[in-house]
């Protein structure tokens, strides 16, 4: 999917400290656990990650609560992304 431009959804100018092996980068859309949809506005490093929607979150290939969100999600939870 194609990235999103994170700076219309953000607030603020965020700090950015992103590690080399992050999962996620700026503008991409994720879902967590409890099916949110956001966009990456802000990486932390070590794969933490702040959205326009849900605050802090984090990526772990174990226990972590995102993952890409599917086209099918954002068309069904957050079509506006699709603009």
């Amino acid at each position: 999917m194609k990235k999103i431009n994170h700076e219309e959804y953000a607030l603020f100018d965020y700090i950015q400290k992103p590690s080399i092996d992050d999962e996620f980068v700026l503008g991409d859309v994720v879902i967590n656990e409890e099916d949110e949809i956001g966009v990456i506005i802000q990486c932390h490093g070590n794969d933490e990650y702040r959205t326009d929607m849900f605050g802090n979150c984090c990526f772990d290939k174990k226990y972590g609560d995102i993952k890409r969100a599917s086209l099918t999600d954002i068309t069904i939870k957050r079509p506006m992304l699709l603009n």
